[in-house]
C-alpha cells in the first residue's frame, strides 16, 4: 500500500506496522481504521491471520482520533467475506491455539470498544459469519450469504452458540445452529443479523453514508456508548443498569464533548467536537 500522510496521534511506528501485515490490509491513517481480509481467494483464517487482526485493532488503543473500525474482504476475494477458519484448526493438535487466537479478536474489538461496521459482500461461512455477527453494524448486499455449518461436521461453534442469541434472538440463534441451513442476506435482515441489504452497485454509497454520519460523532462518545450497550446486552440486567449508570455520570459528563454538546445544544449550533 502506498505511504498515507501520518494523522495526530499516529507514530511512525504505526505506519511501519501497516506495511508488514501478510493476510489483512491495514489503514488506520484516518478517523477512520480500514481492516480488510486479504488472504484470496476465500479468506480462510489461520492462526497468523487471526493475530494479525488483534494486532492491527489493539493498535487503536491510543488513537483518541479513531471514530470506528470498517471491515471487508479483498476485492480479490470476490463472492467470499471469508470462509471462516481452515480445516487444520479443527484438530486436536491446533483447536486450542485456533480458538485462542479467534477469541482473541473479539476481545480486542471489546477492548477498543470502538463501533465496528462489517461490509459482506458473498459468503460468511463459520467463523467468518461469527465474526460478521459480532460486529457492530452490518451492511450486506443481496450476494450476501450466512452460514454456520458446524453441526453437520459433528461440532458446534462456542462463540457462535454465544453470540447469536444475543443478536438474534436463541430460537432464531438454535434453528440456525442446528440445522446448519446456509441463511440468505434477505433471511438475515429479517432476523437482524444485518442492517441493511443494498445491491452491489449501491454498496460504496451506503457504506460511505453510514460511515461518514457515525464518523461525524465525538470518538470518546461513540466508545463509551459501545461499552454501555454491550454491557447492556451481555450483563444481567443490574449489573449492566449500574455500570451504565457509572460510565454515564463518571466518564461521559467528565468529557469536553459531552459538556460541548450541550453548550451547542443551548446555544442552537451545531457541536465543534475535540474527541477528549
Amino acid at each position: 500500500m502506498p505511504d498515507d500522510p501520518q494523522t495526530p496521534g499516529q507514530t511512525a511506528d504505526d505506519k511501519e506496522e501497516k506495511q508488514d501485515f501478510k493476510f489483512i490490509r491495514w489503514d488506520a491513517t484516518g478517523i477512520v481504521a480500514h481492516l480488510t481480509l486479504n488472504r484470496p481467494r476465500q479468506n480462510i483464517m489461520n492462526i497468523g491471520m487471526l493475530r494479525e487482526m488483534v494486532r492491527a485493532i489493539e493498535g487503536l488503543s491510543t488513537r483518541e482520533d479513531v471514530r470506528m473500525i470498517l471491515m471487508d474482504a479483498a476485492p480479490e476475494c470476490e463472492g467470499f467475506f471469508s470462509l471462516g477458519v481452515g480445516a487444520e484448526g479443527y484438530t486436536s493438535q491446533m483447536v486450542f491455539q485456533m480458538m485462542d487466537a479467534f477469541h482473541g479478536v473479539f476481545h480486542a474489538m471489546n477492548e477498543i470498544s470502538k463501533p465496528v461496521l462489517a461490509v459482506v459482500d458473498g459468503v460468511a461461512s463459520g467463523a467468518g459469519a461469527e465474526l460478521a455477527a459480532f460486529c457492530d453494524l452490518v451492511v450486506a448486499t443481496e450476494h450476501a450469504q450466512f452460514r454456520q455449518p458446524e453441526i453437520k461436521l459433528g461440532v458446534f461453534p462456542p462463540l457462535g452458540a454465544v453470540v447469536y442469541p444475543r443478536v438474534i434472538g436463541p430460537r432464531r440463534a438454535m434453528e440456525l445452529l442446528l440445522t446448519g441451513d446456509p441463511i440468505s442476506a434477505a433471511q438475515a435482515l429479517q432476523m437482524g443479523l444485518v442492517n441493511r441489504v443494498v445491491p452491489r452497485a449501491q454498496l460504496k454509497e451506503t457504506v460511505d453514508n453510514l460511515v461518514q454520519r457515525i464518523s461525524d460523532q465525538s470518538g470518546p462518545v461513540l466508545q463509551l456508548l459501545k461499552r454501555v450497550v454491550f454491557e447492556g446486552t451481555w450483563r444481567p440486567f443490574d449489573q449492566a443498569l449500574k455500570r451504565a449508570q457509572d460510565i454515564y455520570l463518571n466518564q461521559l459528563f467528565e468529557l469536553e464533548d459531552s459538556q460541548e454538546g450541550l453548550r451547542a445544544l443551548i446555544e442552537k449550533r451545531k457541536p465543534v467536537w475535540k474527541n477528549k
